[in-house]
């Protein structure tokens, strides 16, 4: 389906229908790195709202429009209004793309949550997932994947998986110390360790970013506080 450039919220509503069931397969992931320890959040969506400011959980990026509706939780870009007062004040932050913060989200963290990305396009650091602004971030290219840890500066994984649009994926980060771990159930790993993953930060929010001009769908959202490494991880790592 082409999607135009701005999805005005009515409209956004009227097309989610279309989209219910695609992400019916289960998440299966299970941690390998970290035990899961207290839930920070654990939603399926399946209760309708919006979310606005002030929000106990998500906090709004740019002044775009996330939406709970038929089981998903689904992320559009800022109004046209918006992006013309941006504009106008000469700021760059215009909400062209769907941005969510994930307000108190622990150091250590696991999450688990399946998405898919509609329409848009890619851009040198987006979409990507992050823990921590520009601290700690899996970022999804056109032509591979990388962790990227020091405000983008440093590489410390590197993958060719190339994420496709329309696609629903099943995702799975666990963040302990100084090591960072994505798996995609049925997909692609990747694994770094660095000092810089385990820096200390003012806050370390977890931030989840589509394409410029694209919809982001999510589906049934779980945080952890990551505890304790896993007895067999050692053995694991060997393996990655």
């Amino acid at each position: 389906m082409h999607l135009p450039h701005f999805i005005p919220l009515a409209l956004l509503l009227a097309l989610m229908p279309a989209q219910q069931g695609f992400s019916a397969e289960t998440n299966k992931l299970e941690p390998i790195l970290a035990n899961p320890g207290e839930v920070h959040l654990a939603m399926d969506f399946n209760q309708d709202f919006t979310v606005k400011k002030g929000d106990k959980y998500f906090l709004l990026g740019q002044g775009t429009t996330w939406v709970a509706k038929n089981g998903m939780l689904v992320g559009a870009q800022s109004s046209p209004e918006y992006q013309a007062k941006k504009k106008a004040q000469g700021n760059g932050h215009l909400g062209t793309v769907p941005r969510l913060q994930l307000a108190n989200s622990p150091k250590d963290v696991i999450i688990k949550y399946s998405f898919k990305i509609v329409g848009g396009r890619f851009t040198k650091l987006l979409p990507m997932v992050e823990a921590g602004h520009h601290l700690r971030r899996v970022y999804f290219g056109t032509e591979g994947s990388k962790i990227l840890v020091d405000h983008e500066k440093t590489t410390i994984a590197e993958s060719d998986f190339v994420l496709k649009l329309d696609t629903w994926y099943h995702l799975m980060i666990e963040i302990k110390g100084d090591e960072f771990l994505v798996r995609f159930q049925d997909g692609p790993t990747l694994y770094g360790k660095h000092k810089g993953v385990g820096v200390e930060f003012a806050n370390y929010n977890i931030g989840i970013t589509g394409t410029d001009k694209g919809t982001v769908y999510i589906d049934n959202m779980t945080i952890w506080k990551a505890g304790s490494l896993k007895k067999d991880w050692p053995k694991t790592r060997q393996t990655l």
